[in-house]
């Protein structure tokens, strides 16, 4: 098959991930005897990966960068598995080298295609997923490449996500907070739990700072399973000290030993010293198996990639892309622009899913905002332009419409000036479509 004959086999596949709006998390969908199935065809690839598994609400995905890019200082031949992709499929399958190439992504799919073709025979699993296909890519792979550590980064929830068949050497949890109610509960101890589904036997956990009512169930599942529990602000101290438009230091202090490091990461926002600190804290717990110093984990932390998060493309006017689409993720949003940035006028160009808190979401953001400028997402689950228009009709400021993203920043560009701030946000789907509009398509 050629790569474009890979992925349209590939996305033949029921993909849930288009369905959040109306999906239940149960076993029947989200099914992990069925994901150990296909893998066991495979001859259990992920059994021999050495892994940092990551699940949270908030910064997952940034944390899992952080470790990933600390790994990698360090000379280690590393993976990393993320979700959803931005502008290519190909982006969610990354090495050290790079994301996986069209042609070795067409490779895996040859070779993985005769496994999955009699996966789909089963008689009581059915088809694997979308999201389970391209997991068991992933730690095929990973496997073939033979690599160091691998950092996976959770899907869904935790508990029933295809990427919970791995024993890792440590889980880490990110901030909990509210996004998916409708699927994985609709109270903080609810989610908690789906997230805490990531907890094994004996297997340390190391926690971000939670709020009290997701910390309890973590530390439940914790001592039930005999998995050593750790939290981040228990062990360390921090404090921002510098920032830039291209980065921020803090100091970072440990509570027992005394140690103090200021530290450098190209990535701004409060929440994003937290997911470093969480992913330094990580590499410290491990640090006698990896044998790596303070240094290369200060390097590592400044040589973070990761797209689309507070990622500045243009600095007269500041243009940001940002896909948050939740209203902590908005709120966070919000503390970084009043807090690292400085503006005359912001313009706001937003779409969102249906399944997110559009209301709150607008609202979080609308003191900061001048002009609002509403967008259709390319998504079958975008909300329409129109409803969002109809949330902030009365703050009675400027509100336009587009039939698409491109012809968005293109007016907004025409009447911004170079003091003021353009913020592109509400989805990732979004933040895909500007990287394509700023720098060109992958694929």
């Amino acid at each position: 098959m050629s790569f474009r004959e890979s992925l349209d086999y590939i996305n033949s596949f029921i993909n849930y991930e288009k369905q959040l709006n109306k999906l239940s998390y149960e076993e029947k969908k989200f099914f992990l005897e069925r994901m150990r199935y296909l893998l066991d065809l495979m001859d259990n690839p992920h059994s021999k990966l050495k892994a940092f598994h990551v699940a949270g609400t908030k910064g997952k995905g940034s944390t899992s960068a952080m470790i990933f890019s600390i790994l990698k200082e360090a000379g280690y031949r590393v993976g990393l598995y993320t979700s959803p992709h931005l502008q290519s499929l190909r982006e969610r399958i990354a090495s050290d080298k790079g994301i996986i190439s069209q042609d070795e992504f067409d490779e895996l799919v040859n070779t993985a295609k005769p496994f999955i073709e009699k996966a789909k025979k089963h008689s009581v699993y059915g088809a694997p997923t979308f999201f389970e296909i391209l997991t068991a890519l992933a730690f095929l792979y990973f496997s073939i490449k033979e690599l160091d550590y691998v950092v996976i980064e959770v899907g869904l929830g935790g508990r029933l996500d295809a990427t919970n068949v791995i024993r890792p050497l440590l889980s880490v949890i990110t901030p909990i907070g509210y996004d998916h109610m409708h699927v994985l509960g609709d109270s903080l101890d609810k989610i908690a739990y789906e997230k805490a589904g990531i907890i094994k036997e004996n297997i340390p956990v190391l926690s971000a700072p939670q709020k009290d009512e997701a910390w309890r169930v973590i530390k439940s599942v914790s001592l039930e399973r005999k998995a050593p529990f750790y939290r981040v602000d228990y062990i360390y101290k921090w404090k921002k000290i510098d920032f830039s438009l291209e980065g921020q230091f803090f100091l970072l202090v440990d509570k027992e030993k005394r140690m103090e490091e200021k530290i450098f990461i190209p990535l701004l926002g409060e929440h994003q010293i937290v997911n470093a600190v969480t992913a330094y804290g990580a590499i410290d717990l491990l640090r006698s198996t990896l044998n790596i110093d303070s240094n290369v984990v200060k390097k590592g932390l400044a040589k973070t990639e990761w797209r689309g998060r507070f990622q500045i493309v243009s600095k007269k006017p500041l243009i940001v892309i940002d896909g948050a689409h939740n209203v902590d993720a908005a709120l966070a949003l919000r503390n970084t622009i009043e807090n690292y940035v400085k503006f005359e006028r912001l313009f706001l160009i937003c779409g969102l899913m249906k399944d997110k808190d559009a209301n709150n979401f607008l609202y979080t953001l609308d003191p900061l905002v001048y002009s609002n400028n509403f967008v259709p997402l390319q998504s079958h689950r975008t909300r329409s332009p129109e409803e969002l228009y109809s949330i902030v009709s009365s703050t009675n400021k400027s509100i336009n419409i587009y039939d698409n993203f491109n012809m968005a920043i293109e007016n907004v560009s025409k009447e911004a000036s170079p003091a003021d701030l353009i913020l592109i946000t509400g989805s990732l789907y979004l933040a895909g479509e500007a990287l394509d509009y700023f720098y060109g398509k992958l694929d």
